[in-house]
């Protein structure tokens, strides 16, 4: 975090106030007219590394006219053959009262798939503008000796000239580089504050394990798969971190980061490289936490041509292609760049990147220089996100003929793209069995990322088809799995996904609670498609629930975004909401009508029947307002609809052609294409003549040994008879079970009446006797006569009683969707 210093760790034998500093150091402090640059070298590196710590905290806590916020830069020797590493590092270090995405991100964004040798001529700008921009003590803890340190120095000097920020550099040994301005101090060697006792065998164990590791730097969780064969507690892990600091032998670098002093182990550093790669690929090692560590070691072993290199990055893609992940892709790209000379295997990555930040055509631009398999891959995803649905098709069609040899097992990340154009597009007929393969092809190959997204676009394909609750178990259990892979991205699609689905399930109140968040995720993410998408869905929650004020901005930002983004069938959908919406049309009856002709002219683009059909049926409608023949764009329509075999939008045609459609057809019939034997009432899932079991966890989570509330409530809709509170309601029993290892209180069956009213509901108490998930089953029967109306089975995923709760909304969300 901004203005961390590492904590001193035993006692500190230096200056203890600002007071008992000499005059040069309190004047280099203070500013007045000291130099820019101060070294501070000494034969003892802890030492010395103390002494600048606490001087950064003088800064840091002196009178307002003279404080500096302190950047803690550890120098490590990756950080020396690629010196941007360590701009990149200052550019990305979060201070108080900065935003998290300041103005720095954008100039560095086009970054991602440029040459790596432009950045180093453009980052000492970024940086100077930064150091000027605020006042700032910036430690360079670790500087080498020699040239590569006289380097350093010179470059930090040139950042901070005529600023009011200023440089500590930490070395062993004074540099003579030809800087004027250097203010150099000796820090005099002293008894070693070390503990007096020998290591525990913990400590001596993780000790022998980081040391032959050629990484730069560790956490816990990096230390942990380091020496997996000597099994620790975290707590005991985090006891032998702090017991080696305190003896010297390990170095904060930031919060919860160490590094190996002194000098490294001469061998077996490639062997423990490829040992920890193979322990993330077979899952046993969590790459999530220490990613940066892990995206170290996979430069190292593609620098080696060592082909687990690849297999770990695409491993690490989801942490490098967010707007999160910028400053660590460019930080790999320039490593890898300084060592060999060249990049290749970060081309993919870094297109994907700039696509998934909102720029697809810059990407396409990119990934058309390359002639991988991988780069034609995703050529036919990019061209989905920019809506050229046909030409998406045709780029996989084009790689499947480029390799007529036999196949061990077909692609994966082709076959559920090609599922997911179709759902796209409306044709769902085989899309059901391309993810069937797709999922079969990702688990022979191992690829858990890639099941993954095959397993979110069966959720999306179940949702198309109405299975509402069918699709929010799918949903809710891959958003599990994206959260498992540190796949941002996935987490943010499928919580837009859940949102769509408590939308088509007339839940509006949980729908823009939902797609709020995910507006929110994808922002966060950098993914104008995304957020546009989430708007979109959004403003259909406003509309359908009667909040028109609200819908028409939202739906209009949507398609600004979808402009922006270049997504032509995101683009087309928004006009086509804009173009019926109520509020819209009576404001501007030949502007809703030009956004349904543009809609038009979209979809027909984009070869997406479902959208061609349902704005052609408006049309129509319109056209019949004006006194105008409708015949042939009903019967055009009708073909369309009959052609994706879409009941919903069939009946609805019909009921226009006959002259008897309803003055507005509801926004969320364009949501689901139903199984043609599918339960619908004309064209929703919904329906208001159906009765509801809701699910509402009370309590933020739910942990091992500790009792959580579960309300149930019988919500029926408002066209079913038990919605008249004046008639005679029947008395409804309904009984909890445990599924798993846990208790439900009361045991026996609990009495209630059906109502829409959070007072009319029943609450059980439950209480997990482990963490994990865990399932419940809910029975509903009528009390007269014992007839069982329903049963609804629902999970919560429960944590241990000390351990740190999930983030909001994550695990008790199949319950309070259910």
């Amino acid at each position: 975090m901004g203005g961390w210093v590492p904590d001193a760790h035993g006692p500190f034998s230096g200056p203890l106030r600002e007071q008992d500093l000499p005059r040069q150091l309190r004047s280099f402090l203070r500013g007045h007219g000291a130099p820019a640059l101060l070294e501070l070298y000494g034969p003892q590196p802890p030492h010395t590394s103390a002494y600048a710590a606490r001087l950064a905290r003088f800064a840091r806590d002196a009178p307002s006219a003279w404080r500096s916020d302190p950047v803690w830069l550890a120098v490590g020797p990756t950080d020396v053959a690629a010196p941007e590493r360590l701009l990149l590092r200052l550019l990305e270090q979060p201070l108080k009262d900065e935003p998290v995405y300041g103005v720095l991100i954008d100039p560095l964004s086009h970054f991602r798939a440029l040459a790596p040798e432009l950045l180093p001529s453009t980052l000492p700008a970024l940086c100077r503008a930064r150091l000027a921009r605020r006042r700032l003590t910036v430690v360079l803890d670790g500087v080498p000796d020699g040239e590569p340190g006289d380097d350093l120095l010179l470059l930090a000097e040139q950042l901070v000239l005529d600023t009011e920020s200023r440089v500590v550099a930490v070395s062993q040994r004074p540099h003579d580089g030809p800087g004027e301005r250097w203010l150099r101090s000796e820090v005099a060697a002293t008894a070693p504050d070390v503990p007096g006792r020998m290591l525990t065998y913990a400590a001596l164990k993780l000790l022998i394990a980081v040391e032959p590791w050629e990484g730069d730097e560790f956490d816990a969780t990096v230390a942990g798969a380091l020496c997996a064969d000597t099994p620790m507690t975290d707590r005991q892990r985090g006891e032998a971190l702090r017991e080696l600091t305190a003896h010297g032998l390990l170095q904060p670098t930031r919060p919860g980061w160490y590094r190996r002093t002194g000098d490294r182990f001469p061998h077996g550093g490639a062997a423990k490289d490829r040992a920890l790669a193979r322990a993330v690929l077979d899952g046993t090692a969590d790459p999530r936490r220490g990613v940066d560590a892990y995206l170290d070691l996979a430069v190292r072993l593609l620098r080696r041509d060592d082909p687990e290199g690849a297999a770990l990055l695409e491993r690490l893609e989801p942490q490098l292609i967010t707007r999160q992940g910028l400053f660590r892709l460019l930080r790999a790209k320039q490593t890898l760049w300084r060592t060999t000379g060249d990049w290749k295997p970060l081309c993919v990555t870094a297109a994907v990147a700039i696509r998934e930040t909102g720029a697809p055509q810059q990407a396409l631009d990119a990934l058309e220089r390359l002639s991988t398999p991988r780069a034609v891959r995703e050529i036919a995803v990019t061209m989905r996100h920019l809506g050229e649905l046909p030409f998406a098709v045709g780029a996989l069609d084009a790689l499947e003929a480029s390799d007529p040899g036999p196949r061990t097992a077909p692609d994966g990340w082709v076959l559920h793209t090609r599922a997911a154009i179709q759902c796209d597009q409306g044709r769902l007929k085989g899309a059901e069995r391309l993810l069937r393969r797709a999922v079969e092809a990702h688990q022979i190959r191992g690829d858990v990322r890639g099941e993954a997204w095959a397993v979110h676009h069966y959720g999306r394909l179940r949702l198309l088809r109405g299975d509402v609750e069918e699709a929010r178990k799918v949903l809710e259990d891959v958003r599990n799995r994206f959260t498992g892979l540190g796949d941002l991205q996935g987490e943010a699609w499928t919580v837009t996904e859940l949102g769509k689905a408590a939308l088509v399930h007339d839940d509006f109140l949980a729908a823009v609670q939902t797609l709020g968040e995910a507006v929110g995720r994808h922002h966060e993410n950098g993914d104008a498609r995304g957020r546009s998408w989430a708007e979109l869905y959004l403003g259909i929650a406003h509309a359908a629930s009667g909040g028109p004020e609200e819908a028409v901005p939202l739906l209009d930002r949507a398609r600004r975004g979808f402009s922006s983004a270049q997504d032509t069938v995101g683009q087309a959908w928004a006009e086509h909401c804009l173009g019926v919406l109520p509020a819209y049309t009576a404001e501007d009856r030949l502007a809703a009508t030009a956004e349904l002709d543009s809609a038009l002219t979209g979809f027909r683009r984009a070869g997406c029947l479902h959208g061609d059909a349902w704005t052609l049926l408006e049309r129509a409608f319109q056209w019949g307002r004006e006194g105008r023949a409708a015949y042939r764009a009903v019967n055009r329509a009708l073909r369309l609809f009959e052609s994706i075999d879409d009941p919903s939008g069939l009946r609805w045609s019909s009921g226009a052609e006959a002259g008897g459609g309803p003055e507005r057809i509801p926004l969320t019939a364009r949501l689901t294409l139903p199984e043609p034997d599918a339960d619908f009432d004309h064209g929703t899932l919904s329906p208001a003549t159906h009765a509801r079991v809701r699910l509402t966890l009370l309590d933020d989570r739910s942990t091992a040994g500790t009792a959580s509330r579960i309300e149930l409530r019988i919500q029926p809709g408002a066209e079913h008879p038990w919605s008249d509170r004046s008639a005679g309601l029947p008395w409804l029993t309904v009984r909890a079970t445990p599924l798993t290892g846990a208790d439900v209180e009361p045991a026996h069956a609990v009495t209630l009446r059906p109502s829409p009213r959070a007072a009319d509901a029943a609450e059980f108490l439950f209480t997990p006797r482990r963490a994990g998930r865990h399932r419940l089953l809910f029975t509903v029967e009528h009390l007269e006569t014992a007839t069982v109306l329903q049963e609804v089975e629902t999970y919560i995923d429960v944590v241990e009683g000390d351990a740190e709760g999930p983030r909001s909304g994550q695990a008790p969300e199949a319950l309070r969707r259910s």
